[in-house]
């Protein structure tokens, strides 16, 4: 049996582009909005949130067209437009065994180097047909972790003990997990979003190269799946609305042409998903290190 070391270089990055507004400027200064006759502090705020508050005023509202968008009443032309994106990369050199999982506590023999606001994945038979969840850890016990939440694919992980294990979410470079000539490499890129936008945003993916070692490559997936009997590579999305692409219902191959791997149509807080990349081979692949440099970009939708 022939080992193959497969390593992803990812870069992640926002896209955002604003409404256009008008106001009152010289060479040295900009009044987006005027207020006439408020008085006091208008803004609250704790360690946890930040209001726009204001009183005696009537209700305020909106007008728009397919060029321009009004707003009236008082403050309403604060508009904090933000979009964050943040990756979480598979540390495949601290994986440990767990043993159930109940709700959002995951047990295990040993809880070590754990931290509350770790995040973490949460697989399932560890392989080509793997189950995730994604979570942060709110508090950690004497042989458990609560996690804040559990995000997930199409199903949720069921947990026995046998090929179950827990990765932190802290890596910068990706090495695919247990891949070999009779099984599957498998990673895991978490995604977290915030953005202030009612149309939501969109996840796109794509890579510089195929996986590669000098004029030695691996196949792109061209079949749905990929499986430890053929030399193949490609990714399956944890998102299963996707309407513009096929990683949502198949291992899909990654291209230089952008893809969406996530798509979602609201606002968002905090928002969770995951992408997890999957490679064969054979014994006739070439024992090498594969690598590329994999990009996601996440962009509002308009």
């Amino acid at each position: 049996m022939f080992n193959r070391i497969i390593t992803f270089a990812l870069v992640g990055f926002f896209v955002w582009a604003s409404i256009a507004s008008a106001g009152m400027t010289s060479t040295n200064y900009e009044i987006r909005w005027d207020t006439i006759s408020t008085g006091g502090s208008d803004n609250s705020s704790s360690a946890s949130y930040s209001l726009r508050d204001s009183s005696l005023i009537g209700p305020g509202g909106t007008a728009s067209s397919s060029s321009y968008q009004v707003s009236n009443g008082y403050r309403a032309g604060i508009f904090d437009q933000i979009i964050s994106f943040d990756l979480y990369i598979q540390n495949s050199s601290n994986e440990r065994a767990i043993t159930s999982i109940s709700g959002t506590t995951v047990s295990m023999t040993s809880t070590a180097g754990l931290s509350a606001n770790d995040y973490v994945a949460v697989v399932q038979d560890l392989g080509a047909s793997q189950i995730v969840g994604f979570g942060k850890i709110s508090s950690v016990g004497v042989g458990s972790i609560v996690l804040d939440s559990l995000t997930v694919g199409a199903s949720s992980p069921v947990i026995d003990g046998t090929q179950d294990y827990l990765y932190q979410l802290n890596g910068s470079i990706l090495t695919l997990e247990n891949i070999s000539s009779t099984t599957v490499g498998t990673g895991l890129i978490g995604f977290e979003v915030t953005i202030d936008n009612d149309n939501g945003y969109s996840i796109q993916i794509l890579e510089n190269t195929d996986l590669q070692n000098g004029a030695a490559s691996l196949d792109d997936v061209a079949d749905g799946a990929v499986t430890a009997t053929a030399e193949e590579y490609g990714a399956r999305s944890s998102d299963t609305t996707i309407l513009t692409s096929t990683f949502d219902t198949a291992d899909t191959a990654i291209t230089s042409t952008a893809q969406d791997i996530v798509t979602k149509s609201t606002f968002a807080f905090d928002d969770r998903s995951f992408i997890i990349l999957k490679a064969g081979t054979t014994t006739n692949t070439a024992a090498l290190t594969y690598s590329n440099t994999t990009t996601f970009i996440a962009s509002g939708n308009y």
